[in-house]
């Protein structure tokens, strides 16, 4: 599993790099207060489409696991996965609009960064569905491939503001509205559409919203757990206190590297548990969910580590903000990444 990981693993390190980079510049570029507006936007995307999405994605690569364990093949599973999924951003960018004095407190009253978000949904929809495509088949390349090409394109293009000297929130904004769009464009470029053997029997669709709806229910939760700070912060906090959730998101970005570090063994590890379980290999399903779970804590304990005794400065260094949280703070920041990964 680690082998095939391998080039999901290099796009992710460029996606996480890139993603770090991005963050910082953009602090630089815009001050802390300011970035607390991008910092919101960047969690309200992440966690939006990470939390609607990511099951959809998990659901479609597990679904090819177990078709593959079973020796069978549903043509419709994609085409339902899009429809599911594109319902599902619509119904939040109405939200969005309908509850627009919220949303624009939230990004500061810019709206160019509220159809920024709206544009960013539908895309990421089609990226985690494809993500899925690509875990079930074992197209790790493609995968990796898009997670490098939308980091890359956010740097590329903060450079170029920074270059321009051009020190506008809703510029950096755009940019993670066209991310996923130039990534899954990108990732797909020559790619024809992957079908079994004749030999395989077509199985029959099963349901897609009812095997969704417990698992979007608790991702969405999860998503709302790991990334709440900075939006309460941004919400409820007075003119002054602003910069708090730059601040905030500049410590969410240092705790976070286990979530980045797993999201590489995911693709592979879903398809490989379903298969296992598919051929009734309880040992094997045993013996692979240990194995990932005592390398989430061993990433776990080494990060809190690090970021206990160092992020602090780290804040300071890099994003260059005044504002910062306590060691205590992040230890428990740090543990809580644990737990998430762990559940």
């Amino acid at each position: 599993m680690a082998r095939r990981s391998l080039p999901l693993l290099a796009g992710l390190a460029v996606q996480a790099g890139t993603a770090y980079l991005t963050l910082v510049l953009a602090g630089r570029l815009l001050g802390a207060a300011t970035f607390g507006t991008i910092s919101v936007l960047y969690v309200l995307v992440s966690s939006l489409s990470t939390g609607m999405f990511l099951p959809v994605e998990q659901e479609i690569a597990r679904r090819r696991g177990h078709e593959r364990g079973r020796g069978i093949f549903d043509p419709t599973l994609i085409r339902r996965a899009v429809l599911i999924s594109m319902i599902a951003t619509v119904a939040v960018c109405l939200v969005a609009l309908v509850a627009r004095p919220v949303s624009l407190k939230l990004l500061g009253g810019d709206v160019n960064l509220l159809a920024a978000l709206c544009v960013a949904l539908p895309g990421y929809a089609c990226c985690f569905v494809s993500r899925g495509v690509f875990a079930g088949t074992g197209e790790l390349g493609r995968y990796g491939l898009q997670l490098g090409v939308e980091g890359g394109f956010r740097l590329a293009g903060i450079l170029g503001v920074m270059l321009a000297g051009w020190p506008s929130a809703a510029a950096v904004g755009w940019l993670f509205g066209a991310a996923p769009w130039i990534a899954l464009a990108v990732s797909l470029v020559g790619r024809t559409g992957h079908r079994p053997p004749a030999s395989v029997p077509i199985g029959r669709g099963r349901p897609l919203v009812s095997a969704l709806g417990l698992l979007l229910v608790s991702s969405v939760a999860a998503q709302l757990l790991v990334n709440a700070g900075p939006v309460v912060v941004q919400l409820f906090a007075t003119p002054a206190e602003r910069a708090q959730a730059g601040a905030f998101l500049a410590a969410l970005v240092v705790v976070r590297i286990p979530v980045f570090l797993f999201t590489a063994v995911q693709p592979s590890f879903l398809p490989a548990m379903a298969t296992h379980a598919a051929r009734d290999r309880k040992a094997d399903f045993v013996r692979l969910t240990s194995r990932v779970l005592a390398t989430c804590v061993a990433l776990t304990v080494v990060s809190t580590v690090v970021a206990r005794t160092v992020g602090p400065m780290l804040i300071r260094v890099f994003f260059g903000f005044r504002e910062g949280l306590s060691p205590v703070t992040f230890l428990a920041m740090g543990l809580s990444v644990g737990l998430y990964l762990a559940a």
